[in-house]
């Protein structure tokens, strides 16, 4: 409408000054209106607390036309539009957290030491975003369920429990309360079972095989990521993949619901053993993830609890990284451009969630969903 207005207009005046013909209908100074966007980029800082970085887009319009020919009219011409806040918020809050943790013989101390940190983890989130809408899910490492171990002859056949360590575990409550999901790898566990597990299924609010925002009862986090020792030396790497996957996550897959499209992603493996049974490179498993996750490189943040190369003497039962070969979990995480890695044989993992909560801030603001 704008075009056709100031050409008739010039047309008109053209015929006024005597023109033989007038003007085509074009395109040239004084008729088009022009809209230009002012671009600026910004990167941060790579943080102590694991290799980060934001990009931030900012933009404005202006709209202009020139009428300078004397008796052109301009009332037609609209005002700029109002594009709102050009810069989109981030993720509001709202995350997934997927916990990969270890079930071997040697995990019992560091499954305590993570249920005690956990709380002051979300709190500190709590406290960093206006509105937190949590899903958290700790997952089926080796396709099998781990209660079996319990039943085994020497256990509930003749003492008629589960041993020392498993003392609560009810001899039989499998057979109603076991099911196809609580043999696959990556589904969400809610019957730990055997020694240092919880030995009774999780009730969850929501009804899911993970934890939403609106639970109250403060065990549920430890019902789900009390594994036990009774697990084998699962594929973690490959396991992430399972967990992440339309399979799982779509309407019929055991983990329905779980990732979000508009939520950040947070992984958190944690074993004190190097993960030798995962087929995928670390390129493969990275690219599925993304792709998991809409091909958006920020909406993941990749932690790791791992060995680390012995410093100094030797701390008793503690597992250190030989530094013989590659960390496969380490090269994992660090594809990943937000990532931090912590210490299994630290005295207390409060710290390494404190760092870490900090980077989960600053992927979140990084993130803008599509």
């Amino acid at each position: 409408m704008r075009r056709l207005a100031l050409a008739v207009a010039a047309a008109a005046a053209a015929l006024a000054c005597g023109a033989e013909t007038p003007p085509a209908f074009t395109t040239g100074p004084g008729v088009t209106s022009v809209t230009t966007l002012d671009t600026s980029t910004s990167t941060s800082s790579t943080s102590s607390a694991g290799s980060s970085s934001s990009t931030s887009t900012s933009g404005g319009a202006e709209d202009s036309a020139a009428a300078s020919t004397a008796g052109v009219s301009t009332f037609d011409m609209d005002p700029a539009p109002d594009l709102g806040d050009p810069q989109p918020e981030g993720c509001k809050g709202k995350i997934d957290f997927v916990f990969v943790i270890s079930a071997l013989l040697t995990m019992d101390e560091e499954q305590d030491q993570l249920v005690a940190s956990f709380p002051g983890f979300i709190s500190t989130l709590e406290t960093k975003f206006a509105s937190f809408d949590k899903h958290v899910i700790s997952v089926n490492t080796d396709e099998k369920w781990r209660g079996m171990g319990c039943e085994h002859p020497e256990l509930c056949g003749n003492l008629g429990n589960c041993g020392p360590y498993a003392m609560n575990y009810v001899c039989g409550s499998y057979a109603d309360t076991v099911f196809k999901c609580d043999r696959t790898r990556g589904a969400g566990l809610l019957y730990n079972a055997g020694a240092y597990a919880t030995n009774h299924p999780c009730e969850l609010y929501g009804g899911n095989r993970y934890i939403i925002e609106g639970e109250t009862d403060p065990d549920a986090f430890a019902c789900i990521a009390q594994v036990g020792t009774f697990g084998d030396n699962g594929p973690l790497a490959d396991t992430l993949v399972a967990t992440v996957s339309d399979e799982l996550n779509g309407p019929a897959g055991c983990n329905a619901g779980f990732l979000r499209d508009d939520a950040l992603l947070v992984v958190v493996f944690i074993t004190d053993n190097e993960d030798e049974q995962s087929v995928l490179s670390a390129k493969k498993v990275h690219d599925a993830v993304v792709a998991a996750k809409g091909g958006d490189e920020s909406a993941i943040v990749a932690l790791a609890i791992i060995a680390q190369p012995q410093v100094g003497e030797p701390v008793p039962g503690c597992v250190y990284d030989p530094e013989i070969w590659p960390s496969r979990l380490r090269d994992l995480i660090e594809t990943f451009e937000y990532h931090h890695e912590g210490d299994i044989c630290a005295d207390s993992y409060d710290g390494f969630f404190s760092e870490a909560a900090d980077l989960v801030h600053e992927a979140c603001n990084a993130f803008i969903p599509q």
